[in-house]
């Protein structure tokens, strides 16, 4: 096979390889081929083993299919059978859930190496999980259709005359205008974002969180679940009144009052009605909507030629139907506002009861799950169905501007009098102002009318109803919001995934709408809601295009930035001239639901234009900064501290996070002697950030491979951050094993102090004393780490604390201590924010705590707990020790006041130590330094001249120090660290003044919190580093947590304004 393989590939043609973008089937010989191909390779795959079963008679081409698929398939599962392990573009490689069809790159170059594919066909079945089984509707039936029916909705049949009547015929097509274009502009909004891409289900929903972000997208989705249903009660409510007028009007029919409860009463029957059609699913829905569409049509022609007919009787005569006049379509031009329901109307007040009539252009996009194509549908059925009603709307109010009377007594007599439209002699209660059924009394046949306005009601509240639940489900499907507030709602129940509460709390909610019964009242409501929509809907759409990130192409081209910006800012406009108290109530519910999503900061990733307005503005942030020159005042620390993995000296990561927090940049760098491949660098870089994140510590991480400690420090230093965001000090642990360790890593220690000097950066060490390496004594928690992210992932519905971890009042890190019935330390790493079980305090916050052992598995003695945690602790009223010996620019003195500065260590004090050359220079020197502490406004508690610093060591002393490097004082042939005896005497006057150094360390600050003390400079090779790391462990030994401090010698303290 293997031989046939390759002469076949051998023999390909020239013109097979070009014609490569085809499969090409022989079926000339019952042993056929198929040409399988690309660009550079054509690849001829003998397919003698992929006959069709015996006894099969399908068709040439099923057979055909069957092969090629089979083909495909073995090329998938024996890669090794074919000339180039390159894939063609294939769909499905771009796909959200990626498929595996696509070889990795190390498979590209290292075909030997140890690549493993999950199989292409459990792949398939993970990218298509979600698809629901279902009806699929094409864009007539599923978006015009639809939204041609909301838009005709109540407000059609019951208030267009009202509002001819009162704003006349200018105002009312200026009102229609307005409303045309804030929706036809969202329209083009929406158009653009909806074609940037697929869309799923959820429609406005799902466009706005994929492109402002869960926070805003979340907010407006509930926003939009709540407008609707509240639409839906509008409509019934109308349709409640159609009804109660055709009974009082063909038959006197009165079932309680004849007024509010009777609509409660109607449209309790019809909101039960409605959701069961929806409960029936979308099709039926769908189907009754197409009737209504067709009864519609009925009415419109129904209206049309009664119109052109005229009155056929006195009575319609009387009450205001006075047939097509110019004199009467002059005298209702203008607008003619009277009081209305204890309110006097003006352009504002009408405007706020005509805008619900055009809020349903959203109705296809909100089933948008249930669409064929979605991305075509929803532009092209949007915007038709916004042009074809505003005509319409527009058409109606000029025919009943010009044939029905403002205000009719309605009496015969008066009719032949010729006062049946003075008001002064008998009450009005017919004409545009009083009769809200004017375009029954004009349509030929009335009942027809009412059918009509039947049909407009019901489609818009089907639509509206189901449009709530749909949007509840899949704002619960992407866990924005607690269980308990959405996501009960939006659980699917049966083959087709119906959200039957979801259902159940749309019917709950429009019901407490619908006893209401009052249209005008619902409308005001409302009104606000759809234009906070439309307000974000066209924000999206310019924010998007005006970041314009890479993955911004959407196919429909006919929309604007300004103009969708324009359209925004009149919608909020039009929010606030129609309710200001409405309008604030619906800001304020906004923000409430954005701050919800903001504090529980979902794991979702949508690569909203947020995301890239922040990329954008960090970029250009940087940009500018690199033309900027430093100045002393915003001076930041930027740090890089030499942590390894971070989970391994926790101690030195909180300390440099103490001091960068919320205030400057943190590199935690990782040397690694060996060469590492990608895969191994990226799970090094995942395991560090996963302890960040964890941690609650915003930093940065990066790993220098194949080099020593010297060279991947100064790499890292070169090469880590951009422009001026780039590390200004370089932070180390201080290297406890100095004195028996091979030479050559403590050459490369030190030379990396070296190295920091030389690139010009600060260089800070810390000491704790029982060392900061934690990897050897404490077991890895990485994998505790990764076990609760797991778990956070699979259970967000039900989160527990273990009862044997006590709960802390404060947010900070605290030792939890071991109690004589447990095996184990409970030690609180950082705050992870989880829910209780008890629902009792549901709403109360805990901390989640890691138990930390060591690596055989015992509890962690105290002190290495302590010595943890010593940085995340809250601190005693205690003192911070700055010992300022030389000045490098002020950074010894600067990193201890930004401690002091946190809250963990406020309560501590500044304690300032400095040299004196002797008793006399005592005052000045004191006088000195307490000015210009006061110029830099630092607070300090004490200031302390020492002036025998210069005084010869003790005996006791020396004695120590002897003892200490006396091991060093060996033969060559020892590997460890050497000293020698003319060194120690060449450097003894240096020697002396930091064995001095200590016993002044030892009297006063060897009960502090904290010691800061100026780092002595090493002039390279001037001596060796074992007498280096002599000095400095005669600085720190058996003292406070100690860090030695050197500035680059540039001022970062500075008493100008």
């Amino acid at each position: 096979m293997e031989d046939t393989f390759e002469n076949s590939a051998r023999k390909s043609s020239t013109e097979e390889r070009r014609n490569s973008s085809v499969r090409k089937i022989s079926s000339e010989r019952p042993n056929r081929r198929i040409t399988l191909a690309t660009i550079t390779s054509g690849v001829i795959m003998d397919t003698s083993d992929l006959k069709p079963p015996i006894g099969s008679e399908e068709n040439v081409a099923s057979e055909q299919e069957a092969i090629v698929a089979r083909a495909t398939l073995t090329f998938s599962r024996n890669p090794d059978r074919k000339i180039s392990r390159d894939a063609t573009p294939h769909i499905d490689n771009y796909r959200t859930q990626h498929s595996l069809i696509r070889p990795t790159l190390p498979e590209l170059f290292n075909p030997n190496g140890n690549n493993q594919q999950q199989p292409v066909e459990e792949e398939a079945v993970e990218a298509h999980h979600d698809n629901r089984v279902g009806d699929k509707f094409g864009w007539i039936e599923g978006v015009l259709i639809r939204n041609m029916m909301s838009i005709w909705g109540v407000m059609l049949f019951l208030r267009l005359t009202w509002v001819v009547g009162q704003a006349g015929i200018g105002e009312t097509l200026i009102i229609i205008a307005i409303s045309t274009f804030i929706t036809l502009v969202t329209a083009l909004s929406m158009s653009a974002i909806s074609t940037n891409g697929e869309i799923g289900g959820g429609g406005t929903y799902f466009v706005m969180s994929r492109v402002l972000g869960p926070e805003f997208g979340g907010s407006i989705g509930i926003i939009f679940a709540f407008a609707n249903a509240m639409d839906c009660s509008l409509n019934v409510v109308g349709f409640s009144q159609a009804v109660q007028d055709m009974m009082k009007e063909y038959g006197g029919v009165i079932i309680v009052d004849g007024g509010i409860t009777d609509i409660r009463i109607i449209g309790t029957i019809t909101l039960i009605f409605i959701s069961a059609i929806c409960g029936l699913g979308a099709k039926y829905e769908t189907k009754m909507k197409d009737v209504m569409f067709v009864i519609m049509m009925a009415a419109f022609t129904n209206f049309i030629t009664g119109s052109i007919m005229g009155p056929s009787t006195e009575a319609e005569e009387a009450r205001g139907f006075i047939g097509y006049s110019i004199d009467l379509l002059n005298e209702n031009w203008k607008p003619g506002y009277t009081v209305t329901a204890g309110q006097m109307q003006n352009f504002i007040t009408v405007f706020s009861v005509y805008f619900p009539a055009s809020i349903g252009i959203l109705a296809g996009a909100n089933v948008s799950g249930n669409l064929k194509d979605p991305n075509k549908a929803i532009p092209k059925g949007t915007i038709l169905a916004i042009i074809i009603c505003s005509i319409s709307y527009a058409g109606v109010a000029i025919i009943c501007a010009a044939t029905v009377a403002r205000a009719a007594t309605g009496i015969v007599e008066d009719l032949n009098n010729g006062t049946n439209l003075n008001c002064t002699i008998n009450e009005c209660n017919y004409g545009l102002y009083y009769d809200y059924q004017a375009m029954a009394l004009v349509s030929a046949f009335g009942p027809l009318n009412y059918v009509g306005c039947f049909a407009a009601a019901l489609s818009s509240a089907l639509s509206d109803f189901v449009s709530c639940p749909a949007l509840l489900e899949v704002i619960a499907a992407d866990k924005l919001y607690p269980y308990w507030m959405v996501g009960f709602w939006g659980k699917g129940y049966g083959p087709s995934n119906k959200p039957f509460r979801a259902f159940a709390f749309t019917f709950v909610l429009a019901m407490a709408f619908v006893l209401i019964a009052e249209l005008d009242v619902i409308a005001l409501l409302i009104s606000n809601l759809f234009l906070a929509t439309f307000a974000l809907m066209n924000f999206s759409t310019f924010h998007v295009s005006l970041i314009k990130p890479i993955g911004w192409r959407p196919t429909f081209k006919y929309y604007n930035t300004w103009l969708s910006l324009l359209t925004g800012i009149l919608s909020i406009a039009c929010m606030m001239l129609i309710s200001l108290p409405t309008a604030m109530i619906t800001i304020a519910i906004v923000l409430f639901f954005y701050l919800v999503v903001l504090y529980r900061s979902p794991e979702v990733n949508w690569g909203s234009s947020t995301q890239a307005q922040t990329y954008r503005a960090a970029l250009t942030s940087i940009q500018q900064l690199v033309h900027i020159e430093e100045h002393v005042k915003n001076y930041r620390p930027q740090i890089l501290v030499l942590t390894g993995l971070p989970n391994t000296r926790p101690a030195l990561v909180d300390f440099a996070y103490l001091i960068c927090k919320n205030n400057s940049l943190m590199i935690c760098g990782n040397v690694v002697e060996e060469k590492l491949t990608f895969e191994a660098r990226l799970k090094l870089q995942q395991k560090a950030y996963r302890y960040l994140r964890f941690t609650n510590i915003k930093g940065f991480c990066t790993v220098a491979d194949n080099s020593d400690l010297q060279t991947g420090a100064a790499a890292m230093l070169g090469l880590a951050g951009v422009g001026k965001v780039k590390p200004n000090i370089l932070m180390m642990g201080y290297k406890n094993n100095w004195s028996t360790c091979d030479r050559n890593s403590l050459d490369q220690y030190v030379l990396t102090i070296h190295t920091g000097f030389e690139m010009h950066v600060a260089v800070a060490i810390l000491r704790l004393k029982e060392g900061l390496d934690c990897s050897e004594i404490v077991a890895d928690i990485d994998q505790l780490i990764s076990q609760s992210s797991d778990k956070k992932v699979k259970d967000k519905k039900r989160k527990t604390v273990d009862n044997s971890v006590v709960s802390v009042k404060e947010n900070i890190p605290t030792i939890v201590e071991p109690s004589t019935e447990s095996t184990a330390v409970h030690i609180e790493i950082r705050p992870v924010k989880v829910t209780k079980k008890d629902q009792k305090i549901k709403n109360k916050k805990v901390e989640e705590r890691i138990a930390l052992r060591d690596v055989a598995g015992n509890p962690l003695p105290k002190s290495v707990l302590n010595s943890i945690v010593l940085f995340q602790r809250k601190q005693k009223k205690d003192t911070i020790d700055v010992w300022w010996l030389s000045d490098d620019g002020g950074l010894t003195l600067l990193l201890p006041v930004i401690i002091n500065s946190r809250s963990n260590w406020s309560e501590t004090k500044l304690r300032i130590f400095c040299t004196a050359s002797g008793v006399h220079e005592l005052e000045n020197e004191q006088i000195g330094m307490a000015m210009l502490l006061s110029k830099f406004r630092i607070d300090y508690s004490d200031l302390v001249i020492i002036t025998d610093v210069d005084v010869p060591p003790k005996s006791k002393t020396k004695k120590w120090f002897d003892d200490l490097i006396r091991p060093l004082l060996q033969s060559a042939n020892n590997e460890g660290p050497q000293l020698t005896a003319g060194e120690l005497e060449a450097f003894q006057y240096k020697t002396d003044r930091y064995l001095r150094l200590r016993e002044l360390l030892l009297d006063h600050s060897s009960d502090s919190n904290l010691v800061f003390m100026t780092l002595p400079v090493t002039r390279k090779g001037a001596f060796s580093a074992p007498l280096y790391m002599a000095w400095l462990e005669a600085l720190t030994a058996n003292m406070p947590p100690f860090v030695l401090v050197r500035g680059n010698q540039t001022s970062v303290l500075t008493f100008y304004s």
